[in-house]
């Protein structure tokens, strides 16, 4: 983690001394000094980081200083935007004229570019950069005095460094592989024949219930298949015809029976229900099933709260004798919650090693045809085998990252790895993944441990995350070469399993994926104390336990009005806010306003506003402060009306998405003036003046 976000914080040292050099860029005297000082300190620090970040697993006091360098790195990544932003502002005019012509063609939906042709005036590089351009002498004077302060700092962290006697390492960049299937084949499935048939036998047999579905839960630790051997069983050409309709919904944890019952319409009609009571979706559930024999798939259900389940079920109990409802849990409580008996339970046993081996061999030894190399590796395979404990889950992690190493070295060294031998617990759970992990570019580390910011189970758009990487700055390379560098990142992450259930575009390309429950679980772990997820119940949000969240993301669906108080957040830390609601309405309109007063206020820095399916009415002027904003994510709010001109004070804004905002009637006159600006969704606003009614 320290080791990716010093690489960005060093690109963007080299941007800024670049323009030093060749832009005559001042401020005041010697900051030019102390940049180059910063940057020099930063690279010797970065040359031993491979090493501190593997020994900080086990040493609580290299932990805590590379606790440090990431806040200097933080607070140095923050004063350079700052100084960026001055620069951005000063060349931006106060008038942009606009264009004429046939503006509809520039409305692109598939790139997503501008829907207008803009000209913007720009002065003269001789003096958009020199310092009467910058407007704000007390803005200079301020970053000057805070990047002579980081570079102190930076010096007692650079001193405490020789204490550890870190390694200086050198990586070589990872093999590149080839893309992953989005579908789950038979072939995939190893170890897991015996336990396919039984369910399917259960699900086909006669057995009946008078109260509603038969039951039949999967039960099984994390890791060991459970939603693999569901989606198998699923997709069966037998349960296919068996079945009038198949349902497949992925519950995790908080059960949600609104959020449940929304999801089971929508896979039954194939549009959302735009209901919000559990009643009126209950009835339009029953009307939906009534007679007819249905698979219900729960996938990952936590909660062994019977009252709840019973609510959900009682709708079902109209469906046809032979009704289903088959669902996956790590926990035998809940199994024994839904009152079925021992026998109806299927239990998954852990794979044998040789089962293991297998899957490791077929991913590790893909598009090879070297017989003897197979044979002269075999061996040190078997071994890895034995470290997957019997989970399939680690054994296609590790064989994805065994199709990178080809020599018998190479397989011997991941085998006798010191991870393996890691003494804190959490830490050794996540040796293979470690494995992996460390065998990525720090880019790709970084994009990896972002994806924290996702609740479990979220269907990740891929554009949207590629666009989400580009505003944390996390994606290097020249402006036109970005989303390149985010689509590469995809690919890879892909290819070494960090992603499933990929949903694909008619022409094939990946549209969205999820993370597996651990491997969420593994992101999180490294991003302790800087991603922070809460679920909330409740009317009042408590404040964060992490003093310097940078990214946060908030659960919901109980909130009326969200009470958000500005204790949440203690410092001008946060980069990322994540909203993920389902419910009654967000806010109401004087709380939009007291809600974005406060982010704007106290969090300036925030580059990812998240706020989809919020039922946002109004976006007040206020937002417009957030200048280094990049992301902003206002989609499906339907009620919303209008954006306030202040959005296009947004100068840093790249990407824009107000899809499926119906009630949206125009954009702001100024959008011109936003000159980052590289994507703008806005399918499904049908009632937005001056873009082509073909889109819809």
């Amino acid at each position: 983690m320290a080791e990716a976000l010093l690489s960005a914080v060093l690109r963007q040292l080299v941007s800024i001394v670049t323009k030093l050099g060749n832009q005559e860029l001042r401020l005041v005297k010697d900051v030019e000094k102390s940049v180059s000082n910063i940057q020099k300190k930063l690279e010797d620090i970065q040359a031993v980081l491979e090493d501190a970040e593997r020994k900080q697993l086990d040493d609580p006091s290299v932990r805590r200083w590379l606790g440090k360098l990431k806040d200097v790195s933080y607070a140095t990544n923050d004063v350079l935007d700052d100084w960026s932003s001055e620069i951005l502002k000063s060349q931006i005019p106060n008038h942009v004229e606009e264009e004429e012509g046939d503006h509809h063609q520039k409305a692109d939906l598939v790139s997503n570019k501008m829907m207008k042709k803009k000209k913007v005036c720009f002065p003269s590089p001789s003096c958009c950069f020199c310092l009467s351009q910058l407007k704000q002498v007390g803005v200079r004077r301020e970053i000057a005095h805070r990047i002579k302060e980081l570079n102190e700092t930076l010096d007692e962290i650079a001193k405490e460094k020789d204490a550890y006697s870190l390694e200086k390492t050198n990586n070589a960049s990872p093999k590149e592989r080839r893309e992953t299937t989005s579908f789950v084949y038979e072939p995939d499935v190893d170890g897991r024949d015996e336990d396919k048939n039984l369910v399917i036998s259960k699900l086909l047999s006669d057995e009946s219930s008078d109260k509603g579905p038969v039951i039949i839960p999967i039960v099984g630790m994390g890791g060991l298949g459970k939603t693999t051997l569901a989606q198998l069983v699923f997709n069966h050409e037998k349960i296919k015809m068996h079945f009038n309709e198949r349902i497949w919904v992925c519950v995790s944890d908080p059960f949600d029976e609104v959020r449940i019952a929304k999801a089971i319409i929508e896979s039954l009609k194939g549009c959302q229900a735009n209901l919000d009571t559990l009643e009126a979706l209950s009835h339009r559930i029953r009307e939906s099933i009534e007679g007819k024999k249905f698979l219900l798939v729960l996938d990952d259900v936590w909660s062994d709260e019977r009252e709840k389940l019973e609510k959900l079920i009682q709708p079902l109990r109209c469906g046809a004798v032979g009704s289903r409802l088959l669902v996956t849990t790590r926990k035998t409580e809940v199994a024994n919650m839904m009152g079925v008996t021992s026998s109806q339970i299927i239990y998954l046993d852990l794979l044998s090693d040789d089962h293991c081996w297998k899957i490791i061999m077929r991913l590790a030894f893909e598009e090879r045809n070297d017989e003897e190399s197979k044979q002269q590796l075999e061996g040190v395979g078997k071994e890895i085998a034995k470290k997957c404990k019997g989970l399939p889950l680690v054994a296609k992690t590790l064989g994805c990252l065994m199709f990178s190493k080809e020599t018998l070295k190479e397989w011997e060294d991941v085998l006798s790895s010191k991870l393996w031998e890691l003494q804190d617990e959490q830490s050794k759970t996540y040796a293979p993944f470690f494995l992996s992990y460390n065998d990525l570019s720090p880019r790709q580390k970084r994009c990896f441990s972002y994806c924290s910011v996702f609740p479990k189970d979220f269907k990740i758009e891929r554009s949207s995350l590629i666009e989400m990487w580009m505003s944390q700055g996390y994606l290097s390379g020249s402006p036109q070469d970005m989303e390149k560098e985010g689509e590469k990142c995809f690919k890879i992450l892909s290819m070494r399993s960090f992603f499933q259930d990929f949903e694909r575009r008619i022409d094939g390309s990946i549209r969205s994926c999820k993370m597996h429950d651990i491997l969420h679980d593994f992101s999180q772990f490294l991003t302790t104390n800087e991603c922070s997820a809460m679920k909330v119940d409740m009317e009042e949000i408590e404040p964060l336990s992490v003093e310097k969240v940078r990214h946060f993301t908030l659960q919901t669906s109980k909130l009326g009005v969200a009470k958000f108080p500005t204790s949440t957040f203690h410092q001008n830390n946060l980069r990322t806010l994540f909203l993920n609601f389902s419910g009654s309405r967000l806010f109401d309109d004087d709380y939009d306003m007291l809600f974005f007063l406060q982010i704007c206020g106290i969090q300036k820095h925030i580059r990812t506003l998240y706020l989809e399916k919020c039922r946002i009415r109004k976006v007040p002027e206020q937002l417009g402060q957030l200048i280094h904003l990049r992301y902003l994510n206002l989609s499906f709010n339907s009620s919303l009306r209008e954006l306030p001109d202040e959005v296009c004070d947004l100068c840093n804004l790249q990407t824009l998405r107000i899809k499926y905002c119906q009630s949206l009637q125009r954009l702001p006159k100024g959008m011109g003036k936003l000159v980052n600006l590289r994507h703008l969704y806005c399918l499904g606003c049908s009632n937005l003046e001056g873009i082509a009614k073909r889109y819809w």
